[in-house]
């Protein structure tokens, strides 16, 4: 009989409609949706060309992985719920306007293209595990992790970064906090916080954009590089 491998605990955020590269950094680590367990870290759309295909492949993986897969909302989730809400049309000039037409692009009609934006704006903001705490930017520490506003979803990395690691420890029972939303050139731990956006599509850094798929047990993660199409491998510092 082949040995079971070992349970792997995987992370992923900011998407931004790179569906391409999502793919090819789950075959790079030879994702196995039976055996690991992935955590998506929110901003899936807007920006990148296919938001509608991350948006249906990650639904349905969580649809017949409800044990293994988590999936938390973001900042772009939440403009898209204004935008519905007819509450504000920022979301058009912050990669809305890409994602609507993958939208309308792929989805096949309302039914299906309803069923994938319910599902999308019903994520919850936080998740846990005995490990690790995990959001989209961050969290305050001084409040309750399940009451949090949902201003959280926009901290910036020196607001959260603000706070000392003690703070942060204390707050999660010694947990590590694993995020993305402000983008970073790699990704590295300061005793307290993985931040692990490493800027796909994001306009200010067009020539180091990059996606990456963390893999919290084996130290290590794949990044693919949103223009080249290239996939290098590294280890975590810190």
């Amino acid at each position: 009989m082949t040995p079971k491998t070992e349970e792997r605990k995987l992370f992923v955020t900011d998407i931004h409609g790179e569906y391409r590269g999502l793919i090819e950094l789950l075959r790079e680590m030879d994702y196995d949706a039976f055996n690991d367990r992935l955590t998506v870290g929110g901003d899936l759309i807007d920006r990148g060309p296919d938001s509608a295909l991350v948006v249906r492949y990650l639904r349905t993986l969580q649809l017949t992985h409800p044990e293994r897969v988590t999936v938390l909302t973001g900042n772009h989730e939440e403009m898209l719920k204004w935008y519905r809400a007819d509450k504000s049309k920022m979301w058009l000039i912050h990669g809305g306007a890409e994602a609507l037409a993958s939208f309308e692009r792929t989805f096949e009609d309302d039914a299906e293209s309803r069923e994938n934006l319910d599902w999308l704006l019903t994520l919850p903001m936080v998740a846990e595990d005995d490990e690790y705490v995990y959001t989209h930017a961050g969290f305050v520490p001084d409040q309750p992790l399940y009451e949090q506003s949902r201003d959280i979803l926009w901290m910036s990395e020196n607001e959260f970064y603000a706070y000392s690691r003690e703070s942060v420890l204390q707050a999660t029972g010694g947990r590590t906090v694993v995020h993305g939303h402000t983008p970073c050139e790699f990704i590295c731990f300061d005793g307290a916080r993985l931040n692990c956006d490493l800027g796909s599509h994001t306009y200010a850094i067009e020539e180091s954009r990059g996606l990456a798929l963390v893999d919290l047990t084996g130290r290590e993660y794949a990044v693919y590089n949103c223009g080249s199409g290239a996939v290098t491998r590294r280890r975590l510092r810190g």
